[in-house]
């Protein structure tokens, strides 16, 4: 039996069968519909004429790759569109996508800022050092902290800083295992033990110095583990669990998601996404609260 052209066979789990597989110039030509423009107005954008739009997608002419490419640029195609399209065609898939065309993909601390204040779950933006310069209302009520009347100064709102006291660290269930990817990262990113030597990274180790001064308990706990934990080098994308204490709603438990914000990187989203009902159900009654809080922006940091 021969097939009709653009008929072909796909597989589905538990099913199999003929599905038809739409032309490249079919898609061509949904794609200018999905976008609501004549065939007129997408020839303008693309410096093409409007027949040559037509003729190619009803299949009457065939396009160079140039003149595909650039109907795909003007429809502002997706990558798996823009994939299907050209090589259906018969050209070679060229892996670009609408991302290209952007300016700066990358986030401003006050562009950050702004991503993560409406969200529904708990999110951060902390330096390389984990100083914390933005977070929204939810974890700040996670925290139990108003960081526009408390933690004044970035050494104050370092996570590593925060951790050695007990106000937080006692909420920190996991204390151990969540501080020794912390120390890893820093000893990683650093050099190891060089990574407190004043005259190598000042900065570093003015910080390090500054949660010295925390609960003789946790600091203790703190300088046992780095002396134990080796130092790693990580991707950029980094996980880890968080099962905090809540005064009011007791253990919440999270995975902490971690990406960079900006080319550097030096800033870093952090969310904390909830991992089971009680803590998403309590994490929706945090969001819905009404008090005092807003979301915190360090206008003082120096890339601000």
């Amino acid at each position: 039996m021969v097939e009709p052209p653009g008929w072909g066979k796909r597989t589905y789990p538990g099913n199999v069968g003929k599905v038809r597989m739409p032309e490249w110039f079919e898609r061509l030509r949904r794609l200018r519909e999905g976008e609501g423009i004549s065939r007129a107005a997408l020839a303008a954008r693309a410096g093409i004429s409007a027949a040559s739009v037509k003729a190619y997608e009803t299949g009457a002419r065939h396009p160079s790759g140039a003149a595909l490419s650039s109907l795909l640029d003007a429809l502002a195609a997706d990558a798996f569109a823009r994939r299907e399209v050209l090589v259906g065609a018969g050209f070679a898939p060229d892996g670009r996508s609408p991302a290209e065309h952007l300016g700066d993909n990358w986030f401003s601390l006050e562009d950050a800022c702004s991503e993560i204040a409406s969200l529904a779950h708990p999110a951060c933006v902390t330096t390389e050092l984990m100083e914390v310069v933005a977070a929204n209302t939810v974890i700040q009520r996670v925290w139990e902290v108003d960081l526009h009347r408390e933690l004044d100064g970035p050494f104050e709102r370092g996570l590593l800083s925060m951790l050695t006291r007990p106000r937080f660290a006692d909420r920190l269930l996991n204390w151990t295992e969540a501080i020794t990817v912390a120390v890893s990262i820093i000893k990683g990113h650093y050099g190891g033990d060089d990574a407190i030597d004043p005259s190598r990274h000042p900065y570093v180790a003015a910080a390090v110095q500054h949660l010295l001064n925390g609960s003789p308990e946790y600091v203790q706990r703190f300088v046992a583990l780095w002396m134990r934990a080796p130092g790693r080098m990580y991707r950029v994308r980094l996980s880890y669990p968080v099962v905090w204490d809540h005064s009011e709603f007791g253990p919440l438990k999270f995975v902490a998601v971690t990406g960079p914000a900006n080319r550097q990187p030096s800033l870093w989203f952090n969310d904390w996404v909830p991992i089971d009902a009680h803590t998403a159900k309590s994490v929706a009654a945090l969001a819905a609260a009404s008090d005092s809080r807003s979301p915190f922006f360090d206008s003082a940091w120096p890339g601000a």
